[in-house]
């Protein structure tokens, strides 16, 4: 696909908040501090005398709609529902804000909440209820923005980029800005990210690490995918996907620099002949790192691989 040059004058400051899927927290201790900010809370979400929560509770977000799912609690006759104003974080805004039962009786282990606005983010919990009346502890929170997706938000994602490292070095270090030039908000969750290289053939998410994501390195999964014949340029490349708790890129807006590094197994390989590799230490837009949204291919250019 060709690329339209978008100026990065076009894109306003802006923060990400919020996320539009699953929850992968983990239970918190005392104090416990989310990863991408300092605030601490005193949140005990332990309830000794009640079972235990609902597991693997997740949100997906659609157009003026929730999709919550979990994980099917034994012996639990029904389900409730609970909803809150996200202020801050998941962790802040539960403790801040009294929760809403939104629906009680669900029987399923799927309620879909038609009952938002898009663009506004809402916070979730779930508890079990059982025949004798008892009600298990509450979830982890989960949190989601509804928002609808126009067609223009896939003519209007911008990768910037630049190298940490020198062409000669056997450490891959890329810094990635993403921006969205777009009247709409867009999912992280919707984008991947990949890079082509060589000398990447069994790689594994130990040979990676992020530094300086502004919504937490622990919402990014790096997947190495070696490509079934070897090109000149490449013989593999790293997906980047961002988990529901990355949240969204604001309209107009954008994440911020992300750096990642890659250490190849190999000593002695160059960057020099890699596909997606460009010797810059400012942030340009650079057309070799491909951008999918939504399955699609919106950003960039992959290399030929019939060559």
């Amino acid at each position: 696909m060709g690329n339209k040059s978008k100026k990065a004058s076009l894109i306003l400051a802006a923060t990400i908040l919020g996320t539009t899927a699953g929850s992968f927290l983990v239970a918190p201790s005392v104090n416990a501090a989310i990863e991408s900010n300092v605030v601490k809370n005193d949140i005990n979400w332990d309830t000794p005398s009640a079972p235990a929560a609902p597991s693997q509770v997740n949100a997906r977000a659609g157009s003026e709609q929730v999709v919550l799912t979990w994980a099917p609690a034994d012996n639990a006759k029904s389900y409730n529902v609970r909803r809150y104003n996200v202020v801050n974080n998941t962790y802040d805004s539960f403790k801040a804000n009294e929760t809403t039962v939104l629906t009680t009786g669900v029987t399923d282990a799927v309620y879909t909440d038609t009952s938002v606005t898009n663009g506004q983010i809402y916070g979730y919990v779930v508890n079990a209820v059982y025949g004798d009346g008892q009600m298990s502890q509450l979830s982890m929170p989960v949190i989601a923005t509804p928002m609808a997706m126009s067609g223009n938000v896939k003519d209007s994602i911008v990768l910037q980029y630049k190298s940490g490292t020198t062409a000669g070095s056997n450490s891959i270090q890329p810094t990635f800005n993403i921006m969205n030039t777009s009247g709409t908000p867009v999912n992280l969750s919707d984008i991947r990210v990949r890079y082509y290289f060589n000398g990447g053939k069994d790689l594994t998410a130990k040979n990676f690490s992020a530094s300086n994501v502004s919504f937490g390195s622990r919402n990014i999964e790096p997947n190495f995918v070696s490509l079934e014949k070897t090109y000149a340029q490449a013989d593999s490349y790293i997906e980047l996907l961002f988990n529901a708790e990355a949240g969204i890129i604001r309209a107009g807006g954008e994440t911020g620099p992300m750096t990642f590094t890659i250490q190849k197994n190999q000593s002695g390989s160059s960057q020099a002949n890699d596909y997606s590799y460009k010797d810059t230490s400012e942030l340009t837009e650079w057309n070799k790192v491909a951008v999918y949204y939504q399955g699609d291919l919106v950003w960039g250019t992959e290399p030929d691989l019939n060559n």
